[in-house]
């Protein structure tokens, strides 16, 4: 017999959503992402100048988060695909360094999750509720980004917290960046170059910031999010 997300109080809010409800959020997000990719076409965000750090840079911001967080049996196929899709965002993000004033955006640099890129399902929240989907798991990744950014004394250009906190999530301190392709984002900017590194270790997902010098941590702000925002 089958668990259902009832009968764990830790996943009493992880359902699927009703047809209506389902088809309502579609609907606003797919506004949102005409908007934002218009918005894009105009602003023209670049990639980060590929390469290593200079060997006298320093770290300046740094998140080490660890890969496997729920070790319950009917999770473990999501909490593989969370991984997987963290090892292929991670690839896509590399390592490379951010220009002085040049805005850095997650989904610019991931690129949309998809089953034809490689992508499987996770968990991920969606209308406030926790369920699978292709991608799940990526904000994780956001999460780490934001953390170190904010470290680095980044200016952050925009940041959304989730709908809800999951326990023991990031979200629980507000340190947590949600992202939704491509209409909620994470963006931020320096004053002074930066070099950025995302990596998959054994047991962590490391995000590390260098920089020539040491430079004043920042605030966490939240930017308003969409309606359809997770």
């Amino acid at each position: 017999m089958t668990d259902t997300p009832a009968d764990d109080a830790d996943l009493a809010w992880a359902e699927t959503p009703g047809r209506l409800s389902a088809l309502i959020f579609q609907a606003k997000v797919a506004v949102f992402q005409a908007r934002r990719l218009a918005l894009d076409l105009v602003g023209r965000l670049q990639r980060l100048d590929p390469g290593p750090a200079p060997a006298d840079w320093v770290i300046v911001g740094q998140s080490c988060t660890p890969l496997w967080s729920d070790d319950r049996s009917r999770e473990h196929r999501h909490q593989r695909g969370k991984v997987e899709n963290l090892r292929r965002a991670a690839v896509a993000i590399g390592q490379g360094t951010l220009p002085a004033g040049r805005v850095f955006s997650f989904w610019r640099h991931v690129g949309r999750a998809s089953r034809r890129r490689g992508f499987v399902d996770g968990r991920m929240l969606k209308g406030g509720r926790l369920v699978p989907a292709i991608g799940g798991g990526l904000c994780q990744m956001s999460n780490g980004l934001y953390d170190a950014a904010l470290q680095a004394g980044c200016d952050i250009v925009e940041r959304h917290g989730h709908s809800r906190i999951v326990p023991g999530s990031a979200a629980g301190h507000g340190q947590d960046a949600t992202v939704a392709w491509n209409y909620v984002d994470l963006r931020f900017k320096s004053a002074s170059p930066m070099h950025l590194e995302v990596m998959l270790e054994t047991e962590l997902l490391v995000v590390r910031f260098r920089a020539p010098a040491p430079q004043t941590a920042t605030r966490p702000i939240t930017s308003p999010a969409p309606p359809a925002a997770a």
